[in-house]
């Protein structure tokens, strides 16, 4: 779709001092984040923000080292009530909304209130994917999306001797290594043959693969979980190789999908995500979407790194009008991989690599250190760092300023490459 293509919407109607009425759906980092800047820079207007959640903003990601009980319930949270109390903003928690009419300009709730908006984010993130296998039904049979989620599993993992995560994407690596901590056994199941395929390389992941092993994590690549029964009281969960494993309880990480069911009953354009132009526009007039929810230049990003400056774009032009795009992004995730650093930014992995395109890398499998930048053209479009973010900042440089690199490419990666002194 063209990006001019949507509803011209808020263009040449904005004029500098009138109050809005915003209203968010949806109070993860994006939401909150969009209301943030909507605050900043309109100190008057109204804003509302409804969640069918019970908290307040808190930390996705570290869901499983609070499962873990390697943090605390309270250090999950990003903002606190008396935020949104001294920002002067509605928060309306454990609120699910039903339905959004675009033409009255209001909001329906299920327990049968409602509220108009004159500018409305649409900010409802992701849910958990739960794959098409046989017997997922069984309440033994878990996801880890929600803080609730999260306080579930720590009951019954305490029960457990044997849990497996089908998964071995970020989230299932770190679930799996937050209930490994509590030495209980865990295996790792994954369609993928290698692990974090978004994120590592095969050599990469090679190197991974050995260090999560070494923790006593076993782990199953390159299979489908076909089936899951449950026999005295335990789950057998069957592959598609005939493989069987035996476990307490089964934790799916099979990534997440936009929760885009409020945008489609309203008419608002929708593919994967919500279809959004550069303005972080609807095809629906005075309608924004931005987070995981939100479909840019046919992508979902589903990460922080790119709910932040959606949110902000949204705000700024709920306020402005069309006043700051949003640009595609470098795909950039700076993590913790089961204990170990972990950067992955830009294209790090071609199924046939073209001719124009260098690879150079350093390992040491000892260490668990793996590194390696992807040039194109004498510009470094994507880096891996596992174990020793080193040169992070740097190469972070060469790939945003798109500097070239042909007169030092073979240094970048060594410990002591220092960028200013080719500057």
């Amino acid at each position: 779709m063209e990006k001019n293509s949507l509803k011209k919407s808020n263009l040449n109607f904005f004029l500098e001092g009138i109050s809005f009425k915003h209203v968010i759906i949806g109070n993860g980092i994006a939401g909150a984040h969009a209301a943030a800047t909507i605050r900043r820079e309109s100190p008057d207007c109204t804003i509302e923000i409804y969640s069918d959640e019970e908290y307040t903003t808190y930390s996705r990601p570290k869901l499983p080292q609070y499962l873990g009980e390697s943090i605390r319930f309270d250090d999950l949270f990003i903002r606190t009530q008396d935020w949104y109390d001294n920002t002067k903003i509605f928060l309306q928690l454990k609120t699910r909304v039903v339905k959004i009419d675009p033409h009255e300009k209001q909001i329906f709730l299920e327990n049968g209130g409602s509220t108009n908006y004159d500018r409305l984010l649409i900010a409802t993130g992701s849910h958990s994917f739960m794959p098409p296998i046989k017997g997922s039904n069984n309440p033994k049979v878990r996801t880890l999306r929600t803080l609730n989620d999260a306080r579930e599993l720590i009951d019954l993992v305490e029960e457990c001797r044997h849990v497996a995560v089908i998964g071995g994407g970020l989230l299932g690596i770190e679930t799996a290594n937050a209930v490994r901590n509590k030495d209980i056994d865990v295996t790792i199941i994954e369609f993928f043959p290698r692990l974090l395929p978004r994120q590592l390389d095969i050599e990469g992941a090679g190197i991974l693969k050995k260090i999560i092993e070494s923790r006593g994590i076993k782990i199953v690549l390159g299979v489908v979980t076909e089936e899951i029964q449950e026999v005295n009281d335990s789950l057998k969960i069957r592959l598609n190789d005939s493989t069987e494993i035996h476990a307490d309880l089964v934790i799916v990480s099979a990534g997440v999908r936009p929760s885009i069911e409020l945008a489609k009953n309203a008419g608002i354009k929708t593919n994967r995500g919500i279809i959004v132009n550069e303005y972080m526009e609807t095809s629906e007039p005075s309608i924004y979407a931005a987070g995981d929810v939100a479909e840019f230049n046919n992508t979902c990003w589903g990460i922080i790194p790119a709910a932040y400056p959606q949110a902000r774009t949204a705000a700024i032009n709920m306020i402005h009008g069309r006043k700051e795009k949003v640009m595609d992004i470098v795909p950039s995730n700076t993590l913790k991989v089961a204990d170990i650093d972990l950067t992955s930014i830009g294209t790090i992995y071609f199924e046939e690599k073209p001719e124009n395109v260098l690879e150079y890398r350093i390992q040491d499998v000892e260490k668990g250190i793996y590194k390696k930048i992807t040039i194109q053209d004498n510009l470094v479009i994507g880096a891996i760092l596992l174990g020793d973010n080193t040169n992070l900042q740097d190469i972070a440089k060469l790939i945003k300023m798109k500097i070239n690199v042909e007169e030092f490419k073979e240094e970048i990666l060594q410990p002591d490459f220092n960028l200013k002194k080719y500057q």
